[in-house]
């Protein structure tokens, strides 16, 4: 299958090599040009897509996404995309902002599917990705050859109409704010009462929070959160988005966000697991890899 990739940041390059490594023919895209082995590189996003028959958009947020799509030499400018042709959006988004996309998509005459993933790059290179897909019974068939490139040994959900799946990862994706900031008080605490952190981090990997624990547990040890799995920005941005949906009604989530962008402030390149870190900022200087 003929696959254009827009957005080659972390998780964008990471999808590109899965769907080489499955056989299709790819081309990319990325605001600031970057290669990945087997991809050829466009040097626009509508160069990207002509012939495609599958366009995959992984970009950091709902204004990233409006741009690659709809801008300047964008996705759906000027028939670049055939007629009929999917877009299959992994960005994390509000579900307005996937819905007006969607529509975006249909005038231009494509069609559109969203599909945020659970899971960060390694489980993509592993294909057990969870995949949550909004969109059409056809459309989200459609999608298949290209969700089953990094979610083979995952799992594919069909949540409901467009906006559905994305409302899903907020929801999931709160969770994880709140245990990184369950986290961070729990080293804190240790701290605070002069307790060793490794015994903290060894009970806390016994209880409620074991499982991000010992995914972290490496990084948490070496007190090293370059080359994030995934970044305080990107979290910040979606606490962000998940509090904008209820507001008041999230004291948890809110009080979690704003902890979490305040980091996020000293060096959004910081994987989550910098939360449960002791001078995380001087130890680790922001990183120039971009999160797009």
């Amino acid at each position: 299958m003929r696959v254009a990739v827009c957005g080659l940041g972390r998780m964008g390059r990471a999808f590109a090599g899965a769907l080489v490594a499955d056989g299709h023919d790819v081309t990319g895209w990325n605001r600031t040009p970057r290669a990945v082995e087997g991809v050829r590189t466009a040097a626009t996003a509508a160069e990207a897509v002509r012939g495609a028959e599958a366009v995959v958009v992984m970009v950091f947020d709902g204004p990233a996404a409006e741009s690659v799509l709809s801008g300047l030499e964008g996705v759906l400018s000027g028939g670049a995309l055939a007629p009929g042709a999917l877009v299959v959006n992994a960005t994390t988004l509000s579900p307005d902002e996937s819905r007006a996309l969607a529509a975006g998509a249909a005038r231009a005459g494509a069609r559109y599917v969203e599909a945020p993933v659970l899971g960060s790059v390694p489980a993509v290179r592993s294909g057990t990705v969870q995949v949550l897909l909004g969109g059409t019974e056809q459309d989200v068939a459609a999608a298949e050859p290209v969700l089953h490139a990094w979610s083979y040994a995952g799992t594919r959900r069909h949540v409901g109409p467009v906006g559905s799946a994305s409302a899903l990862k907020l929801a999931a994706n709160l969770t994880l704010g709140a245990a990184v900031a369950g986290l961070h008080d729990a080293v804190r605490l240790g701290e605070h009462l002069g307790l060793r952190r490794a015994d903290v981090l060894d009970v806390v990997q016994r209880g409620v929070l074991g499982r991000l624990v010992e995914g972290k547990r490496t990084r948490l040890d070496d007190e090293d959160y370059t080359g994030a799995d995934f970044t305080l920005g990107a979290l910040a941005k979606d606490l962000a988005l998940a509090v904008g949906q209820c507001g008041d009604a999230l004291p948890v989530t809110a009080a979690a966000r704003r902890l979490v962008e305040e980091a996020a402030v000293a060096n959004g390149e910081l994987d989550i697991a910098g939360l449960g870190a002791s001078g995380v900022r001087e130890k680790n200087p922001p990183s120039s890899d971009e999160s797009r």
